[in-house]
């Protein structure tokens, strides 16, 4: 119990967070695109970095529309009731970060799912049925603490939460990746933009790779703040964007910590994880046995066969293979054993890469 809450609370706020920073997708036809100082992709990109390493606080309003080509999927999977759903298509988001916690809201047509978390405390809110997850990092022998290095959960007891967004907030990690990816891409500053507003440069990467089925990943850069605003990654061929993720209203002042704070209302289902004990523990301190990985190519090119335990279960069977406009996903038999590989490339790559496993 403790260990699904756990993942589950990580991953939809993983989830969710996505749209911290990388996202805005309305911009003004009619507004001009501003004049901004000449600078070069390499500048832009490194002050990008930078300022992502800073404690910040960034509020605002977030669209976001995904279209992956995925088919229906089973709530098992997290379909219409998961955290897979949260992205999928057009959504409507409200979002707080600062150092003192998280709150993201994702606004839906009748109803509201929001994930809140500080430095003692994470919540799960869902408006239709009245349910909340609630989570207490000292109920998981101190979870997310600085003492557990990689294996903590959201913020720990008395831990800045900076420190861990940079592990588990797309947003606040958006710039590294692009620092990491770089290397793998021509970087160029492809003119400005207005985004929620506000004067941006455009930062595109171009993957170098012949494998992969991006295009391009665009990310407008606040000219101010050089914080990200909006992210558009475009398969290779198409007109528009399979992922489109920005600001559409944003501000970069103090946030009152009492945002970070949640009360259910009377009459709410609350469910909490159990303190685990034992082997349970071990699990939820990130003793789990590592899975059996393999890696193919590099960049943008990178595939990652990871070796199952047992067969695939049969909902995620049923949807399987999965060749999208960015991505794709095959399950393999291969020594008597289920790989399931997955990358940014065709189903034809991962055939190919299947052959080598054993």
């Amino acid at each position: 119990m403790a260990q699904r809450t756990r993942t589950r609370l990580i991953g939809l706020g993983a989830a969710l967070a996505v749209v911290l920073s990388v996202v805005g997708v309305t911009v003004v036809r009619a507004d001009p695109n501003p004049n901004l100082a000449p600078v070069t992709a390499a500048e832009l990109l490194a002050s990008t970095v930078r300022a992502s390493a800073q404690p910040v606080s960034i509020s605002g309003e977030v669209t976001t529309r995904v279209d992956l080509g995925l088919p229906q999927l089973p709530a098992s999977l997290g379909g219409s009731d998961g955290s897979v759903s949260a992205l999928l298509g057009s959504q409507r988001y409200k979002v707080w970060r600062s150092p003192e916690g998280l709150r993201v809201a994702n606004i839906l047509e009748l109803g509201e799912q929001t994930l809140i978390a500080n430095r003692t405390e994470a919540w799960w809110w869902q408006s239709d049925g009245m349910q909340a997850e609630h989570l207490v990092y000292a109920d998981l022998g101190g979870l997310g603490s600085a003492s557990d290095g990689e294996h903590g959960a959201w913020f720990g007891p008395g831990q800045d939460p900076s420190s861990a967004q940079r592990r588990f907030d797309p947003s606040a990690m958006a710039p590294l990746a692009l620092a990491a990816l770089a290397p793998y891409a021509d970087v160029t500053v492809d003119g400005t933009a207005r985004v929620a507003g506000r004067a941006a440069y455009e930062l595109v990467l171009t993957p170098t790779s012949s494998e992969t089925l991006i295009g391009t990943l665009a990310v407008a850069v606040d000219a101010e703040t050089r914080l990200p605003l909006r992210l558009q990654v475009t398969a290779k061929g198409a007109a528009e964007p399979s992922i489109e993720l920005g600001f559409t209203s944003v501000s970069f002042d103090a946030i009152d910590p009492s945002v970070f704070a949640f009360t259910p209302p009377t009459g709410a289902r609350i469910s909490s994880p159990e303190p685990p004990k034992g082997h349970d523990a071990d699990h939820a301190m990130g003793a789990m046995p590592s899975p059996t990985v393999r890696t193919f190519g590099s960049g943008f090119g990178a595939r990652v066969a990871v070796r199952l335990d047992g067969p695939l279960p049969a909902e995620a069977a049923a949807v399987l293979p999965y060749a999208g406009p960015l991505a794709s996903v095959l399950p393999v038999d291969a020594g008597g054993r289920t790989w399931l590989l997955f990358g940014f490339v065709s189903l034809d790559t991962l055939r190919g890469d299947a052959d080598r496993l054993a």
